[in-house]
C-alpha cells in the first residue's frame, strides 16, 4: 500500500493563534514555551509546507539546541513508531550563504549539530533548505532541494 504521506512538524509559541482543541491534541507536545504539533496528510515541498503552517497560524519547526532536537526526535518516535522508511520533515532552516544555514522563522543561525555525517553538502547546487530524515532509525538534519516533495 503506497501512502502519500507529508510529515510536517509544526511548531507554535505558546499563546499564539493555536486553538485550544489542538492544544489538548495527542498530536502535540510541549517543551519549555513551545507547543509541537505532528502531523500527517500529504507530501508537500518545503514552500508549500511552510504556507500550511501558516495558514495553521504556526512554523515549520526550529531548534534551539541539540537537547530540543533529541526531545522532538522523541516525540516524533513515540509517533511514528518508525513505521514509517525514508520518514522526512522540514524544518524552518535555510540557507542563508554557502554552507551558512539559517532558521527563516527566527533569523538565528543554526545551532545544531545533529547532521547526518556529510551533510550539509549542498549536493547539486541546489540545496538550500534543512529537513529532518529519518533512516534505519536515525533522525538527523539534511540539506534537500527545497523544491523535493517531503
Amino acid at each position: 500500500m503506497n501512502l502519500k504521506l507529508l510529515l510536517i512538524l509544526l511548531l507554535a509559541l505558546c499563546g499564539s493563534s493555536v486553538s485550544i482543541c489542538m492544544k489538548n491534541s495527542t498530536d502535540m507536545f510541549e517543551y519549555k514555551d513551545k507547543l509541537y504539533y505532528f502531523e500527517t496528510f500529504y507530501k508537500a515541498t518545503w514552500f508549500k509546507a511552510a504556507l500550511a503552517c501558516r495558514r495553521m497560524g504556526m512554523e515549520l519547526v526550529s531548534f534551539d539546541s541539540d537537547e530540543e532536537f533529541d526531545k522532538v526526535h522523541e516525540f516524533v518516535k513515540k509517533k511514528s513508531q518508525y513505521k514509517f522508511t525514508d520518514l522526512s520533515i522540514f524544518t524552518s532552516g535555510v540557507m542563508k550563504d554557502i554552507g551558512q544555514f539559517h532558521w527563516i522563522n527566527t533569523g538565528n543561525p543554526m545551532n545544531v549539530s545533529r547532521w547526518w555525517s556529510g551533510t550539509p553538502d549542498n549536493k547539486g547546487g541546489n540545496e538550500f533548505c534543512v529537513n529532518i530524515w529519518s533512516n534505519s532509525k536515525q533522525f538527523l538534519l539534511n540539506d534537500a532541494s527545497c523544491t523535493w516533495l517531503s
